[in-house]
């Protein structure tokens, strides 16, 4: 049987902190010279494209993905109207949502979301100005149609706006960086018990299972675990289909198996890491140069996280240390992900710590620090932290997951 340990219990989001980042937002509006601004989410089991709202309301629709038919449209999504000197509006196919549990002033239910949430938005006056369209990433090009519709106001400009809440998002609280630090602390214990889970014999399958089982009693959702094992290590993810791990295969004493876990765990706070280690025996001295890089590496790149620093210094240095290394990346995922890492809270967030992000780091940022690295052919492994920039030091809140648990 799994037992789950809980650790320190930390409470959600208030009220009282969700309506100051809403105020935060209508500043940012007037900043920016807009009169109101639509925040997108989508939901339906789903954790892409629904931070934004989120952010400003702790509500996603948790209704299933639904064809769009003549009654129904947009389901499994919400949105949000928000502008000075009015009552915010949260419209929303989730049936069985509380009202009484969402800090904004009016619920309205919908079958139609998109063409209701445009109708919400006109009744408060927004036709014919200047709004801002948050959570891009999950609207799609119909429903910003049915938005369009429910104006019924073609001189209504509706501006893609998601930096406006990236900005916002990207320094935390010290709320926030509590529920980053109980999800890294469930993430860690996860992704270590997959690990423990690889021992010969097992399947990649029943390695996941077991991480999974431990997730969720811990109050967990899984947005993917990408595994690879044995003669397809160099492959971030085994299968390239749904799941991504082959439940099929077994694992043989010195494999190379690494897992990289991460979702939302902590009222929807994101834990991300990744592990590799060595199946069932002591790594070759080939697997442990190429088991040891990865730690190396976003060592390396961690050495200089502090304030006043520019995000694209970290890409930098993490280039310049692989090309010192033999073969460089020597891997696919490293031809395809340009970058040594991301912000994180609410998912995998923006920006992303490339050669041309520019951002200084400052204290309240939470970054994930990342590579996966190829060996001899056939073999890769991967390693991540997670950090926490505080005024005068770094906060590594993956510690608790062995670097090298090989």
């Amino acid at each position: 049987m799994t037992t789950v340990a809980t650790g320190t219990t930390i409470e959600p989001i208030t009220h009282a902190e969700y309506l100051d980042r809403q105020h935060r937002l209508l500043e940012a509006l007037d900043r920016e010279g807009y009169d109101g601004a639509i925040v997108w989410g989508r939901g339906s089991t789903n954790v892409d494209g629904c931070a934004d709202l989120l952010y400003l309301t702790g509500h996603l629709s948790a209704v299933s993905h639904i064809l769009d038919s003549e009654i129904h449209s947009a389901r499994g999504h919400a949105g949000l109207v928000i502008t000075r000197d009015r009552p915010t509006v949260l419209v929303t196919d989730s049936y069985d949502a509380d009202p009484s549990t969402i800090p904004v002033n009016q619920v309205q239910l919908s079958i139609s979301v998109d063409r209701d949430l445009g109708k919400a938005a006109r009744e408060m006056g927004f036709a014919g100005k200047r709004i801002a369209l948050i959570g891009m990433s999950g609207l799609l090009y119909t429903h910003h149609r049915g938005l369009e519709e429910g104006f019924g106001s073609p001189e209504t400009k509706l501006i893609p706006a998601d930096e406006l809440l990236v900005r916002l998002r990207l320094v935390k609280s010290e709320h926030e960086i509590s529920l980053l630090r109980e999800a890294s602390r469930i993430g860690c214990e996860w992704v270590m018990r997959t690990l423990q889970a690889a021992v010969p014999g097992a399947t990649e399958g029943e390695a996941v299972g077991e991480g999974l089982k431990y997730l969720a009693g811990a109050g967990g959702w899984a947005y993917d675990v990408a595994v690879s094992s044995g003669p397809c290590s160099h492959r971030y993810r085994n299968r390239q289909a749904l799941p991504t791990w082959d439940s099929q295969r077994r694992l043989e004493v010195g494999d190379l198996f690494h897992a990289d876990v991460w979702g939302p765990i902590a009222h929807g706070y994101f834990c991300d890491l990744t592990r590799s280690t060595v199946v069932g025996g002591a790594p070759t001295s080939s697997q442990a140069r190429l088991l040891s890089d990865p730690v190396d590496l976003v060592e390396h790149v961690t050495e200089i996280v502090e304030p006043g620093v520019q995000m694209s210094a970290l890409q930098d240095r993490a280039s310049a240390w692989l090309a010192r290394r033999d073969g460089g990346a020597g891997s696919s995922f490293g031809a395809m992900i340009p970058f040594i890492g991301h912000s994180l809270g609410l998912e995998c967030e923006a920006p992303f710590l490339t050669r041309l992000e520019h951002t200084t780091i400052e204290p309240g940022m939470v970054l994930a620090i990342e590579c996966f690295l190829g060996g001899e052919t056939g073999e890769g492994a991967g390693f991540e932290h997670v950090v926490a920039v505080r005024e005068g030091h770094l906060e590594v809140l993956t510690q608790s997951a062995p670097s090298r648990p090989w």
